[in-house]
């Protein structure tokens, strides 16, 4: 019995050895990283606090366009993905597979038609069309048909469904060529309109101040904007992805590094307490 025991104990130990060494060795997959945002995105689907910071925000937009008593032809630019609308069901998807975004992906979640509205975002813009002013989208969703991606027509329904106003073709402005925002926002006011606000989750959404991507580019120009937040600028908050996860990776091709280079930066760039145990 005593040599039986023994016996067991001694399997244990290398089965318990071998298991370490496996998951040691296992190689840091896709699955991995897109597990790491698990807590962003319960933030962001479950949290009260992300709900009230939408308000805030087009409460906000709604006192500084009304206290705009400019007038002639007035209107608000906004972003649309995580501006106006709540994706997160695409990246929740993500969760447990081991593949990251693509335009495949995507396409499949924007026909689906099922992103919600943000808090706010339906009321305030049809506050803007009702006292007279404009409301111009001005998204990065692709209207590309040369490329198999056209999501114009998908976004509208999407849109409308939601109760939004002016989706139609003047007010809608896709990415057909670059995913610089500048020349959309050069349109508007060319057309003779005085942009009264911006909103976006993404600080590219505001100007081209904002389309570097380092951090210490991106913070020098918030400093340099920084009375205009609030004012002119409403961010909204979106911890899940975006300009800002690109220039933690350091910007350039960062899409290019590994899901175990991506994990590693990310822990890298943390500011930490060293804690004696």
């Amino acid at each position: 019995m005593k040599h039986l025991s023994k016996s067991l104990l001694g399997l244990a130990m290398v089965v318990a050895f071998t298991s370490t060494s496996f998951a040691a060795d296992k190689p840091f997959t896709a699955q991995d990283l897109n597990d790491e945002s698990v807590l962003a995105l319960s933030w962001v689907q479950n949290s009260a606090e992300f709900t009230a910071l939408s308000y805030q925000a087009f409460n906000l937009a709604k006192l500084r366009w009304d206290m705009d008593k400019q007038e002639g032809k007035k209107a608000i630019v906004v972003d649309v993905d995580e501006t106006i609308i709540d994706n997160s069901p695409y990246n929740g998807g993500l969760i447990g597979k081991d593949y990251g975004y693509s335009g495949d992906t995507w396409k499949a979640w924007s026909e689906d038609k099922s992103a919600t509205a943000l808090p706010g975002a339906v009321d305030f813009l049809n506050h803007v069309v009702e006292t007279g002013g404009d409301v111009f989208y001005v998204t990065n969703r692709k209207s590309m048909p040369e490329k198999n991606m056209d999501l114009k027509q998908s976004t509208m329904e999407n849109l409308k469904a939601l109760g939004f106003p002016q989706i139609d073709e003047k007010h809608m402005m896709l990415r057909t060529g670059t995913s610089k925002k500048q020349e959309r926002r050069d349109t508007v006011t060319g057309m003779g309109y005085k942009i009264v606000l911006l909103m976006g989750d993404n600080l590219a959404d505001f100007d081209v101040a904002f389309d570097g991507d380092t951090l210490e580019g991106r913070a020098k120009a918030v400093e340099m904007h920084k009375s205009n937040f609030g004012n002119k600028f409403i961010v909204l908050p979106n911890p899940i992805y975006g300009a800002w996860e690109a220039a933690v990776y350091g910007g350039g091709a960062w899409y290019k590094k590994s899901a175990q280079e991506k994990s590693e930066i990310r822990k890298s760039t943390l500011r930490k307490f060293e804690f004696e145990k």
